[in-house]
């Protein structure tokens, strides 16, 4: 039997190529847990399902959490339609976890029971030079001491007991300009440029080596408030979710589906092979198999 920080691997990016690429050895692991819960003939979705509600209930890791805020407020307060998700927005030498981008912009920081709180204040540091909205979304583990500690700026929400989100705290809008320095080191080129051109019209011409130092200079001349709304605007742009893929998948696999790198190809290989039949005959040789080679 696997543990439950081994099953819960199965959601890593890895592991749903593999599935992607029809290869379910690791999924098959995985099932072998969930033996009594599987039909004769199940499938990778149903295996994914099983292990999901597990987890709800004894493995709340980062990959849950990140899920979790996808799905309630990605989904439950906004839509694909209107609003973007990305996962692991890098911002000075931290990775924002969660960052939800419509009309403005809300970093989500997770802190689950199983992390510690050592980089928090440096991490919430960076943050602030560029989102609108910084909320740290946590367990009950340590809402007590993120409560007393952390400015009272920044939000706070509890993942409880039932799986639900519960805003102890909300999270005030930042007054402070947008820390360009930050910003345009947090972008690609194509975006940063494309900010210039909302601005300027064009960006000057020059070589692909100065276009950065260009544009940086450029954007700290221009309108703060500008710059924030229109990093929104291209963020939600150029990193939109791909619904029609997204909204094939489990819910347990949206944080996958918007998060991961996943070609076209793979991506139509990935829905295909998540409804394909797997007989439980062959989970029981390989179960078999391993077990002689312990043996």
């Amino acid at each position: 039997m696997l543990t439950h920080k081994e099953v819960s691997r199965l959601f890593s990016s890895k592991r749903i190529l593999e599935i992607s690429d029809g290869d379910f050895t690791f999924l098959k692991k995985v099932a072998a847990n969930y033996h009594s819960l599987l039909s004769d003939t199940y499938t990778p979705r149903e295996v994914f399902e099983a292990c999901y509600k597990d987890l709800s209930r004894n493995y709340r890791g980062e990959y849950f959490f990140k899920n979790t805020v996808t799905e309630k407020i990605l989904l439950g307060r906004h839509s694909t339609n209107t609003a973007t998700a990305i996962s692991e927005f890098r911002v000075g030498k931290s990775k924002a976890d969660c960052v939800i981008i419509n009309g403005n912009s809300t970093c989500y920081e997770i802190k689950s029971e199983y992390d510690n709180l050592d980089r928090l204040d440096n991490q919430l540091h960076h943050y602030q030079k560029i989102f609108d909205k910084v909320y740290i979304v946590t367990s009950e583990r340590h809402i007590e001491h993120i409560t007393k500690k952390v400015s009272p700026e920044i939000g706070i929400i509890l993942l409880t007991k039932r799986n639900s989100l519960s805003e102890i705290r909300g999270a005030e809008t930042n007054q402070n300009e947008i820390d360009i320095a930050t910003l345009i080191r947090s972008l690609r080129v194509g975006e940063y440029t494309e900010i210039v051109k909302l601005i300027y019209g064009s960006v000057p011409p020059c070589s692909n080596t100065e276009v950065f130092e260009i544009c940086e200079s450029l954007l700290k001349d221009a309108s703060p408030v500008l710059v924030r709304s229109l990093f929104c605007k291209v963020i939600k742009k150029s990193r939109s979710v791909e619904s029609a893929f997204v909204n094939n998948l489990p819910r347990s696999l949206l944080t996958a589906g918007i998060s991961y790198k996943i070609s076209k190809h793979q991506k139509t290989k990935l829905i295909l092979n998540l409804h394909k039949n797997i007989s439980k005959d062959a989970l029981c040789t390989t179960q078999y198999f391993e077990a002689s080679s312990l043996s």
